[in-house]
């Protein structure tokens, strides 16, 4: 019901009423999305720490979402909250729990080297576990590495394995190397094509209306 927006406005603030009971009683399911409606907004005032405050009891309680909610929470821009170090923890553990969204992000970390020491072998790791579990994203990532030879051993048959599995889902960008592999094996072609998917990412994030907050996201 909170989240139902044909409800009227008293309705839901009821409605968050009944979650905030549950959650104070220690359902743990009622914690984690009443830190989501602490964190986003709406019928709640964002409140970073209150989020942070109710994703760590439900964390706790082993609710996996909220472990990875609570990683990324620790790993955002917000200084009431900013904590780099436990940020990977949580999200290493929620990635141990099966998390392939958890285990996508600390990949990517190991890999950019920017808030923990750059490890090849564990971004490689965390990120095939990912693609394994169907992350299109970490699937996507997969092949520009294997296809690129920069952090690997150049792999083209590996590489468009993890594209096509990509695309398979609706990845764009992934669809765009399957439909013209031929044309981007070659390292300088590849380098072509991924400077021009990131210009046409660039184009669309600005002329996308933003989401509540004013910051979007994209992959």
């Amino acid at each position: 019901d909170v989240y139902d927006d044909t409800l009227r406005l008293a309705e839901r603030d009821k409605a968050v009423e009944d979650l905030r009971a549950w959650a104070e009683d220690g359902d743990a399911t009622a914690q984690y999305f009443l830190g989501k409606l602490y964190r986003d907004g709406g019928l709640l005032i964002p409140n970073s720490e209150l989020a942070r405050d109710w994703f760590y009891k439900a964390a706790r309680q082993d609710v996996v979402m909220a472990q990875y909610a609570l990683g990324k929470l620790f790993l955002s821009d917000d200084l009431l909250v900013r904590d780099p170090t436990l940020g990977m923890e949580w999200l290493e553990y929620a990635a141990s729990n099966g998390s392939h969204y958890a285990a996508y992000r600390v990949g990517k970390e190991y890999l950019r080297g920017k808030i923990v020491n750059k490890d090849v072998t564990r971004a490689l790791r965390y990120l095939t576990d990912a693609a394994n579990a169907e992350n299109q994203y970490a699937q996507y990532l997969l092949g520009k590495l294997y296809l690129a030879g920069s952090v690997t051993k150049r792999d083209i048959p590996t590489a468009e394995y993890w594209f096509s599995q990509s695309a398979r889902q609706g990845n764009q960008y992934a669809q765009f190397f399957v439909d013209h592999w031929n044309e981007v094996r070659s390292p300088s072609s590849f380098i072509a094509a991924t400077r021009l998917l990131h210009h046409m990412s660039r184009i669309f994030q600005n002329n996308t209306p933003p989401r509540r907050g004013g910051r979007i996201h994209l992959d």
